[in-house]
This record gives structure tokens, sequence and C-alpha cells, in this order.
């Protein structure tokens, strides 16, 4: 969960801490650039087209998560799905060095797209793999993991901690940390059952 519907939750709530911030550094990144200072009402679409890139990276990762999970097997697919994160990670951690805003766009979208495939596959695979009497209590883990993240995200926020105006690059690049604990932790755990033997047809790794 912690790599899975944990980012969903903690990458809704990380955008909001910073917003002023961002918006006064795509002011400023564009005054650098034309010497023309943006209006209010450019700045305001320029913050949609962040914000938006969010979902839209969700409904493009929701499309692919059902080929990823029959294709490369649940647990793969949640071990690759951390690469978007760590490629988002790098976009935002360096935008204010690169001065350039459209890389937290670009960091969104990708962010979207982990949330989409692991919000898709993770309840797949803890259903498929956990025990008969456990199953129903598992699968509801994917629900406490969101709200986990929500909360840490939003306690992550605060100015005391990454939330003031030097640090938000590395609140918005902090959502590597639950990739990286995922990425170190899921290869000991087993693979579906019901992937090994329906669509791998190996009865005995089901086994």
């Amino acid at each position: 969960g912690i790599g899975g519907t944990f980012q969903y939750g903690y990458n809704i709530s990380i955008i909001n801490a910073p917003t002023s911030y961002i918006q006064t550094f795509m002011n400023e990144t564009w005054l650098e650039r034309t010497g023309v200072p943006l209006e209010s009402n450019v700045i305001l679409l320029l913050w949609s087209f962040t914000v938006s890139a969010y979902p839209l990276g969700g409904l493009t990762g929701a499309v692919v998560a059902g080929p990823m999970a029959i294709m490369l097997g649940r647990k793969m697919s949640l071990l690759l799905n951390n690469v978007f994160v760590i490629i988002a990670a790098v976009l935002s951690g360096f935008s204010r060095m690169a001065k350039s805003f459209e890389m937290i766009m670009l960091s969104r979208f990708f962010t979207g797209v982990n949330a989409g495939v692991s919000m898709n596959i993770q309840p797949m695979y803890l259903a498929e793999s956990a025990p008969k009497k456990l199953r129903g209590a598992v699968a509801l883990t994917s629900a406490s993991f969101t709200a986990l993240g929500l909360v840490l995200g939003q306690v992550v926020g605060l100015r005391e901690l990454l939330g003031g105006e030097e640090n938000w690059p590395f609140l918005l690049a902090s959502n590597v940390v639950p990739a990286l604990i995922q990425l170190a932790a899921l290869p000991w755990f087993p693979e579906s059952p019901r992937y090994l033997l329906i669509d791998r047809g190996d009865e005995e790794s089901c086994i």
C-alpha cells in the first residue's frame, strides 16, 4: 500500500500547500524569459493546467493498468509503476533549478499515471493474494492507505516542514520516498496466484 494507493492520497494533498509559491515561480520565470510579467488570469490558467495534469495522468494510468496487469503480472506492474514517480520526483525536484514550470506540469502528469495504475492494480493484487478469511479486510487496506496518504501529505506540507517557500521542490519530490520503500519491499512478496494460473498457466507456481 505504501507505494500504491498511499501515493494517490499523498499526491492529492501535497500540491495544496505550495500553490502561491509555485504561481509566483511561474510569474518570475516568465518575466525572466520574456521581460513581461504574466497577468493574474494567465497564472491561474497555467496553475489549472498543472493541477489538471494529475487526473489526466490518472486516466492514462487507468487505461494502461489492465494490459499491464495481464502482460507483466500484478507484482511486476506495481514495481514498474514506481518508475513514473521517480521521473516525476526528478522533474519537480529540479524544476526551480532549471527555471521551468513546465517540468512541474509534466511531473504531475507522471504522478497521475502512477496513481491510475496503482489504484487499479493494487486492490487486484491484494484481493487475489490474500487468504480467503482475510480477503475482505486486506482489500479494504487500499482505502486506508489512501487516507493515510492524504493525512501525511497535509502534515509534510506544513510550513514548518516542507511547505515553506524554499522547500516546495522537495515537497513535490518527496513522493519518491514511498516509491523507494515499495521497490525495496515488494520483490520479497509473492506474485498473484490467480495471475500465475489463469494468465500464465503455471499451476505449480500458483500452488
